[in-house]
């Protein structure tokens, strides 16, 4: 430690959340000093405003892009000045899941941002293997969407067996999570996609990206809409809204012998028609974070196929409470992805 302190937003508890100053970091061995540039605030940080559920006193953020600013002690490959994004998970490499491969599942997994300091400061401490380059062509404040471009990703990746070229596709909410799963349906050759969204603002950034059908569930059925103009029930159902009521109608949105990728995190009881499920022999895949599909993400960026520019909206460090938590608890706000930038 140097003795220092520097600016971070910092997790206290329900709906306590203060930006203050906290002792500069410094890089142990293996470990990279950075000096986070954008940090996005996601729906599970807004779930942790509302209730209460990440470690008290730690720093928040796990959408981050950043410079190097030092290297610790037997860090190799990174220099200062470098641009990265941070992994938003570190597994521990030990136990039987990172064995398989199932980094996202480990049982001893570290997320920086919720159980230990995340990029929501003026500087951040992480393993060196935890960040990946960031190519020239993406700018950082794009680049801080890796996190939930991987996130996407990694459910797709876990249905990839059941997907055809030519598949019809349904997302409902078209928040951060569902424009991005939009678009990954278009970029791996879904026929048509439709987008379940109440809020008008995020239907027309769903149009302007690309949808072929958006639907206001709130004044329309989303099922008799679907099938008119898509002339079928869709082969995939991608949930991101994270609404209860949403996740319990994917039972009866998907066509029989379809698949229901669940990517939102519903905090309440879902009703679960096991009838329907059972008739129509769907296929449930629920999906929990990305890991290995960052490299994937920043691919799918820096060659265009994926935009997120229209996503975003950019407040100060300083105004994450007033500009940021309460504005994102406001199911009226247009707000799709709500970045902060640092520095």
């Amino acid at each position: 430690m140097t003795g220092d302190e520097v600016k971070a937003a910092v997790f206290y508890g329900k709906k306590d959340v203060r930006v203050e100053d906290v002792d500069d970091p410094s890089p142990g061995p293996g470990e990279v000093l950075l000096r986070p540039l954008y940090c996005g605030i996601c729906g599970t940080d807004v779930d942790a405003w509302n209730r209460g559920m990440y470690a008290p006193g730690v720093v928040l953020g796990h959408e981050v892009s950043a410079r190097v600013v030092e290297c610790g002690p037997e860090v190799e490959g990174w220099h200062p000045g470098d641009m990265v994004v941070a992994n938003s998970v570190i597994p521990c490499g030990a136990c039987s899941f990172c064995a398989e491969g199932k980094y996202s599942l480990c049982d001893n997994v570290k997320m920086p941002g919720i159980t230990v300091n995340g990029g929501l400061a003026e500087l951040l401490t992480l393993p060196a293997d935890s960040v990946l380059q960031i190519p020239d062509s993406i700018a950082a404040r794009e680049a801080a969407l890796t996190e939930p471009l991987a996130v996407v990703l990694h459910g797709f990746s876990l249905i990839r067996s059941r997907w055809e070229v030519g598949h019809k596709a349904l997302v409902t909410g078209a928040g951060t999570l569902g424009l991005l799963a939009m678009q990954v349906v278009l970029a791996v050759g879904s026929s048509f996609v439709a987008v379940s969204e109440p809020n008008s603002a995020r239907r027309g950034i769903a149009t302007k990206l690309g949808a072929d059908l958006v639907i206001d569930p709130s004044g329309s059925n989303v099922w008799v809409e679907f099938s008119e103009k898509a002339g079928r029930l869709p082969d995939l159902v991608v949930e991101c809204s994270g609404s209860p009521h949403a996740a319990a109608e994917t039972f009866s949105l998907a066509r029989k012998g379809g698949t229901v990728l669940i990517l939102g995190i519903s905090e309440e009881p879902v009703e679960a028609d096991f009838m329907t499920a059972v008739l129509n022999e769907l296929t449930f895949q629920y999906s929990y974070c990305g890991y290995s599909e960052f490299s994937t993400a920043l691919t799918l960026l820096e060659k265009k196929m994926i935009r997120v520019g229209d996503l975003i909206t950019e407040i100060a460090l300083e105004d994450v409470v007033e500009k940021g938590f309460r504005i994102l608890t406001n199911p009226q706000s247009e707000v799709v992805k709500l970045l902060v930038k640092i520095s």
